[in-house]
């Protein structure tokens, strides 16, 4: 049985559906949205990175996407940009496609005694894939010679995929801006923050 969709209640209707492709790059599989409406005129592309939560997968994050890029479109049609827009899922270490373990995206109360070790290191790995996908995602999706480019990048996480959209933001200069949807900063405050808040229970 699979999970459920937290995102499903924000599905587009047929009239927003957007283009989505997959491509398999640096050994993942990377689902491109919003190619196929890019118009004929379009001579710089902006990239939006969607990360998914905990326990999802890419395709978690299609409902955003989509809506975000049909809005991206509709003020582009009215306002005579040439600036497209795409957004770019894939799927987390040991999620989806990439699953190598269970019991590593559980947390302490499930079993997994090293909840926090698998989730930090998860998160940072989504990081560096993010970087990674960015170095080569041009050379797959726009590779003649009168391709638009790929000129801005942005991050939108959830949850797990809101811890990994900060270290996005910390790491790669070339992310110039980020929506995160729970997530946290600063582990070391957190921390102290948890405790304070049980010394004085």
């Amino acid at each position: 049985m699979s999970t459920p969709n937290p995102l499903e209640a924000s599905h587009s209707s047929p009239q927003t559906a957007v283009s989505s492709k997959t491509y398999h790059i640096a050994g993942i599989l990377t689902t491109v949205h919003g190619l196929e409406e890019l118009p004929s005129s379009c001579d710089s592309v902006a990239c939006l990175w969607l990360l998914h939560p905990r326990l999802q997968t890419k395709e978690t994050m299609a409902p955003v996407g989509t809506s975000i890029i049909h809005a991206w479109n509709q003020r582009r049609k009215s306002s005579g940009s040439k600036k497209g827009l795409i957004a770019v899922a894939f799927d987390q270490r040991n999620h989806g496609s990439r699953k190598v373990d269970k019991l590593a995206n559980k947390t302490w109360i499930h079993g997994n005694p090293n909840h926090a070790q698998d989730m930090f290191s998860i998160f940072h790995g989504t990081a560096m894939d993010t970087s990674l996908l960015i170095d080569h995602l041009g050379s797959y999706i726009f590779s003649t010679p009168n391709s638009p480019v790929i000129v801005q990048h942005f991050v939108l996480g959830i949850s797990l995929g809101g811890h990994a959209a900060w270290q996005v933001l910390f790491h790669e200069p070339r992310v110039s801006a980020a929506v995160v949807i729970i997530g946290c900063p600063d582990y070391m405050r957190e921390s102290s923050l948890i405790i304070l808040i049980y010394s004085n229970r």
